[in-house]
């Protein structure tokens, strides 16, 4: 393969040039990934999943006990609130990765930012009016931080190897599953400390306010790592301005990418985005009227629920990166997945062979005192209830198993489908998709929970995943690596023109 950038037609070099294959190929595949590094940015999307969904689980009561105007629409405008955050600053984010080559500088700025967001929304108790839009700018300004997901992944789709890109991504995205998953337990874990909790000094600590100052402390600590320990290396992409590569450089061509197959896979990811904070955002409304829980058994049982979880999907994709799952081709991966999300979907669909109806709580109760539908809540009336067992079983395995399988083979197949080439811009774009669709998804199934009850929050996911099934038997040919070398005597375009290979 070789390349002459001036000409807009290129023939690249017989064998009997002097030029090989195998050392046209070799800044790539001779490189190796500098793991202390990626492991370090894989912790650090650990973080950001924590910073997101600490607070799905208990945000409902801390929010509804701030502010009794509150409701179910305006709890999907606050939960949309971090998204909407995020989704402004990924493509920022990424843009400036794209810039730079700097994913340490991104990151830290954006953990600083996230933890003034979050010192804020501890700092929502001491307030006595409009606590309701407190929390909205608390969880807007940690959003805006924790963009910084677009540098990370970034970090790790272009700093690992190709030999080693499927597990340093299927180990980035354990971390942030990781994170999101154990986020809801860490609220669970303050549980005890009650309502009340205690003060010190001026300061409010209960089992709401103590989990948003351990999560600015943490967001500190990140920043301070990264700016210590973190040293970049980009083994994997071809930089023309790198000096290993100058001996051979100038005969290696980084194709267009199929921009069609990318976008399917930012589909994808936005699917998984929008189901996982969906059922985490509805987990403890949805478990108070089914199962009557009060608010504080709500937060605790689903945090356990979680966390069972979080291990399963973590355990799964481990096992992506370190055994012969991960030899399976993505595409399989990805519609096993997507099976498996569509029997999650199915198991806790309302069935009128379930039990029902659903309980309303007494008159004059509320639900930090017992659990049960509020009387707004007219269509508990012929609404069913999947049994507990079943509900536990489908959250703990279904969900646990579809997660990791679609969102890691879509994320490194997007990475492979946009070849060896700087990925902060594109990154972005990927980061983006998976923070608009919470955002309005949020906002809408909070509406659809309050109004018609969770039976439509069901068929709306699973509409989103019949569509996912679609999209992969279109373009399921398409949905491949990017080849570097196209078939001899084919053509391929590049941003100075076109080559060819004889």
């Amino acid at each position: 393969m070789g390349v002459y950038p001036s000409e807009s037609e290129i023939s690249l070099p017989s064998k009997d040039s002097g030029i090989s294959l195998d050392s046209i190929r070799s800044p790539l595949h001779e490189r190796s990934t500098e793991w202390r590094a990626m492991w370090i940015s894989i912790a650090m999307q650990f973080v950001v999943g924590v910073q997101i969904s600490v607070y799905y689980m208990s945000m409902w009561p801390y929010l509804s006990g701030l502010d009794k105007t509150a409701d179910m629409d305006f709890l999907g405008w606050v939960v949309a609130a971090c998204n909407m955050g995020c989704t402004i600053t990924n493509p920022l984010y990424g843009l400036w990765n794209q810039k730079t080559l700097s994913c340490k500088w991104p990151t830290v700025t954006g953990f600083l930012i996230a933890a003034v967001g979050q010192v804020m929304y501890g700092a929502i108790s001491e307030v006595e009016q409009y606590g309701k839009w407190y929390m909205l700018v608390a969880r807007v300004v940690t959003g805006l931080g924790v963009g910084n997901l677009a540098a990370l992944r970034a970090y790790g789709a272009t700093a690992s190897t190709p030999k080693d890109r499927l597990k340093a991504i299927s180990y980035g995205t354990a971390g942030f599953v990781f994170g999101i998953s154990f986020g809801p337990a860490i609220s669970a874990f303050f549980t005890p400390l009650g309502e009340t909790g205690f003060n010190i000094w001026i300061v409010k600590i209960n089992m709401y306010t103590s989990a948003a100052y351990l999560m600015a402390f943490i967001c500190v600590l990140a920043a301070v790592l990264m700016l210590v320990f973190f040293q970049e290396d980009y083994a994997g992409i071809i930089d023309k301005n790198s000096s290993d590569e100058k001996c051979n450089a100038d005969y290696v061509v980084v194709p267009k990418f199929d921009l069609v197959p990318a976008l399917v896979c930012i589909y994808l990811y936005m699917i998984v985005s929008m189901i996982a904070t969906n059922i985490e955002v509805m987990s403890t409304p949805l478990t108070t009227v089914l199962y009557d829980w009060k608010d504080s058994q709500a937060i605790l049982y689903n945090g356990i629920i979680e966390s069972i979880t979080c291990i399963v999907s973590v355990l799964i994709n481990f096992g992506i990166g370190k055994t012969r799952i991960g030899k399976i081709d993505k595409r399989i991966q990805i519609l096993f997945g997507l099976g498996v999300f569509v029997a999650f979907h199915v198991v806790n669909y309302p069935w009128w062979f379930y039990s029902g109806p659903l309980h309303f709580l007494p008159p004059g109760s509320n639900t930090t005192i017992v659990g049960g539908c509020l009387d707004s809540y007219s269509w508990c009336n012929t609404t069913t209830r999947v049994p507990m067992a079943l509900y536990i079983f489908a959250f703990v395995f279904f969900f646990g198993i579809a997660f990791p399988f679609v969102e890691s083979p879509a994320a490194a197949l997007y990475s492979e489908i946009l070849g060896p080439r700087k990925q902060g811009t594109m990154q972005g774009l990927f980061s983006f998709g998976g923070s608009i669709t919470p955002f309005v998804a949020s906002i809408i199934i909070t509406f659809l929970f309050q109004h018609s009850g969770y039976k439509y929050v069901i068929i709306l996911q699973s509409t989103t995943i019949f569509i996912a099934f679609i999209l992969m038997g279109v373009f399921y040919k398409r949905l491949v690596p990017l080849k570097l070398r196209p078939k001899s005597g084919k053509s391929a375009e590049y941003k100075n023109g076109v080559y060819y290979y004889m």
